[in-house]
């Protein structure tokens, strides 16, 4: 078991699934690791709720299998969304939060494990979330915290490498709660999860 804390011990991360199985229950079980097979390749989506597909990832360190894994999900038809646990990594200071403007968060990567800019340009049928505060207990599905972020814009220092030095990125607070990300999921429009 890990944990992370920071001075003030606001912040534990637990082990990584019992998290992946808070946000599974977002979804009925039949749509909770689900096979999605295509030109003879296969990835296992932890949530599949047509005509999205989720990935859950403890931390933002990226490798090669990320792009394949995506891949295999675009070409079966699916809009990838892809959520990670970034908590950790804004506490040891390699994700910092530049400035905010309204609803938009500018943020430096520090040391990327992959090309962000890249990934977010190069994908136009996938999103990223990040998960920048502890997840709370109970049913996520009635969750109204402002956990996440989504990730719109992306630019690394040399976008011709797969693991540049530095990258910044924006994001903004649609969806923001687990709330929002389950109606998302359900079938309400980006532009309504908001909306009671």
């Amino acid at each position: 078991m890990f944990f992370f804390f920071r001075k003030n011990n606001e912040l534990q991360q637990n082990d990584t699934e019992p998290w992946r199985d808070q946000w599974r229950s977002l979804v009925a079980p039949e749509c909770r690791n689900v096979p999605v097979n295509i030109d003879g390749r296969s990835a296992v989506a932890f949530v599949q709720v047509h005509p999205y597909v989720m990935m859950l990832q403890d931390g933002l360190l990226m490798e090669q299998s990320f792009f394949e894994v995506c891949d295999i999900f675009q070409k079966a038809g699916y809009h990838v969304i892809w959520l990670m646990r970034c908590t950790q990594d804004i506490s040891n200071g390699y994700l910092k939060k530049l400035s905010t403007n309204g609803n938009r968060t500018t943020w430096l990567w520090k040391s990327p494990t992959t090309n962000f800019g890249r990934w977010t340009s190069d994908n136009f049928n996938a999103t990223i979330l990040l998960q920048c505060e502890p997840l709370p207990e109970g049913d996520l599905r009635e969750c109204d915290l402002p956990i996440l972020q989504r990730v719109t814009w992306a630019e690394s220092d040399d976008p011709t490498q797969m693991i540049p030095g530095r990258t910044e990125f924006v994001t903004v607070d649609l969806p923001s709660t687990p709330r929002q990300l389950c109606k998302w999921l359900h079938g309400t429009n980006l532009s309504k999860v908001k909306e009671t």
